[in-house]
């Protein structure tokens, strides 16, 4: 009897057999699914896989730029608006404590609705110390009814404004010499670029140039775009922001293509995320420089550059590791890059 129930007893302690009786292993995830890749993994690999289709998002970007500018130049004969310094008009500064600058440009647009009257106020240390109007007027019947309005308006006698005229003429000359100035600086550097690259892979390698051009031109497009839509002035200091965005796009561009071609070592998805990280970084580190310089400059000048070339930094970030990266890659995957 001893030995039977020893039997019995040992057999209780043996482990069941049948799968279906053990327990589960007890999974890491708290819920019992599988643990995914994390937000990090699954953008890498959408970005990794899927860049084909990540076209798509630059290309409605474009498109939609475009509309804008064509729409924009259909209603007013232009891509944009231009200041007096680009277009000739007047401008009549006023030292005043005077600072809502909206109602008041609402104010003379109605009273001068042909004339494309832009109002801003002169600050100094956070306080508004006065306002500059800009006019598209040339007579000078129009130019005293503006006096004439501004001095009931503001309180102030027409002898205490300052007033300068630019001719029509100056200004479309001045504009003509800004935009072929822009792009004479195009063509350079697209011609720079070209040369590097022929240098760089050592034989004629067109394309990898040619998405670098493509994406500098498509930043200027869409700045352009958000530019109009703004309804912002655009003056000469605003097309020297265009000439230095040209400078910035092309960096980014360079340093990802310069990346892709060499270092084979490591595979082509491996070397455009390397550039991905180092580029992103710098494009960050600058936009944050110039948005700050936005919010805190008081010139009106150097926030117009600062919102052109923050709004360059945006759209470069888009065209160049969307646009410029997928098409690298689609080109370098044909040729048996990778």
């Amino acid at each position: 009897m001893m030995a039977e129930e020893q039997k019995e007893q040992a057999h209780s302690q043996e482990p069941d057999s049948n799968p279906q009786q053990q327990p589960r292993k007890q999974n890491n995830s708290s819920d019992g699914k599988k643990p995914g890749l994390g937000l990090k993994g699954a953008i890498t690999n959408i970005y990794d896989n899927q860049y084909k289709k990540l076209l798509i998002i630059p290309a409605v970007v474009i498109i939609a730029a475009v509309v804008v500018l064509l729409a924009s130049y259909a209603q007013t004969g232009s891509f944009f608006k231009k200041d007096i310094s680009l277009s000739g008009g007047v401008s009549v500064t006023a030292i005043t404590g005077f600072s809502d600058d909206i109602a008041l440009e609402s104010e003379l647009s109605q009273r001068f609705p042909d004339s494309d009257v832009s109002v801003r106020k002169l600050s100094q240390l956070g306080k508004s110390v006065g306002v500059v109007v800009e006019a598209g007027m040339q007579s000078e019947t129009e130019i005293d009814g503006l006096l004439g309005f501004l001095s009931s308006r503001l309180g102030i006698a027409k002898e205490d404004f300052s007033v300068q005229r630019i001719g029509s003429s100056l200004g479309q000359s001045f504009f003509g010499q800004m935009i072929k100035s822009v792009l004479i600086a195009f063509a350079f550097m697209a011609a720079a670029v070209f040369v590097y690259f022929k240098f760089l892979a050592g034989k004629w390698v067109w394309l990898p140039g040619l998405f670098v051009v493509w994406t500098a031109f498509v930043d200027i497009i869409c700045v352009l775009a958000v530019v109009s839509i703004s309804g912002m002035h655009v003056s000469a200091a605003g097309l020297a922001a265009f000439l230095m965005l040209i400078g910035y796009s092309v960096d980014t561009d360079i340093l990802l293509t310069v990346r892709a071609l060499k270092g084979r070592e490591l595979k082509l998805a491996d070397r455009i995320r390397s550039a991905v990280k180092t580029g992103v970084m710098m494009s960050l580190t600058a936009f944050a420089a110039v948005v700050a310089g936005y919010f805190f400059a008081q010139s009106e000048t150097i926030k117009q550059m600062m919102f052109i070339l923050s709004w360059g930094m945006v759209f470069d970030i888009i065209h160049t590791w969307l646009t410029n990266a997928g098409l690298l890659r689609w080109y370098l995957e044909k040729r048996g890059m990778v």
